[in-house]
């Protein structure tokens, strides 16, 4: 049960479709058979993530602006990281970047997965996304040491526990444009929960602040840092 502490975050954290979505996202007719086949593929990868919450990976995905990477911490099996790729391609054409060690992490040992990478590699390839995805078979700190492009889109996924999270965030954040997206997974979690109040609600540098399902996105101010 999530403590509500203000109206404010009561709003946010109430359940909201889709549609609510400021007017640039939405889907294009000729998009939702694409949409079903999606859903349908990714039905048979092992994930956590609902229809409603790929479709709306896809939707954000879709609108990253040229020359932006996206970057994606924690794949497991490649499920949203198949949603991000399609949002992608029916966009700007912009690279995934997933970030995931595929073994030895909490979620490995509660599966009783030793390693995920060579399924997450064939789910990718099967979905016919594996030329617009690069793996980064490593941790998040890791590749956040050299990277060096600006990020159009960053969805934390990895570790719920507190520290990673807020470590993936301050590690991560200062690469994201001005007006970019970051999308939270299982916001009611511990440990997501407490940095998305801390740096996205409580903050002046994210507004466009939507729910799906359990997600939770933003965008970044582009007075950040003013």
């Amino acid at each position: 049960m999530i403590e509500i502490q203000d109206e404010r975050e009561r709003s946010l954290f109430e359940h909201f479709p889709i549609s609510v979505l400021e007017s640039k996202l939405y889907l294009q007719g000729w998009e939702m058979e694409g949409i079903r086949s999606i859903k349908q593929f990714v039905r048979g990868v092992k994930g956590w993530l609902s229809d409603q919450e790929g479709e709306f990976l896809y939707l954000l995905a879709k609108q990253v602006p040229q020359r932006q990477a996206m970057v994606e911490i924690g794949s497991w099996e490649g499920k949203s990281t198949i949603w991000l790729a399609k949002g992608s391609l029916a966009g700007n054409k912009n690279i995934v970047y997933a970030i995931d060690p595929h073994c030895r992490s909490e979620a490995h040992l509660s599966e009783g997965e030793a390693n995920t990478e060579g399924i997450f590699r064939e789910n990718i390839h099967k979905a016919g996304v594996n030329h617009i995805i690069v793996p980064l078979v490593k941790k998040s700190e890791e590749v956040a040491r050299n990277w060096r492009k600006d990020v159009g889109l960053l969805w934390i996924d990895g570790s719920h526990e507190y520290e990673d999270v807020k470590r993936d965030f301050q590690l991560w954040e200062p690469h994201l444009s001005p007006l970019g997206f970051i999308a939270f997974h299982d916001r009611d979690h511990p440990g997501p929960l407490k940095v998305i109040r801390e740096h996205i609600l409580r903050s002046n540098r994210f507004f466009d602040i939507t729910v799906c399902d359990r997600i939770l996105a933003a965008r970044k101010s582009t007075n950040y840092g003013i």
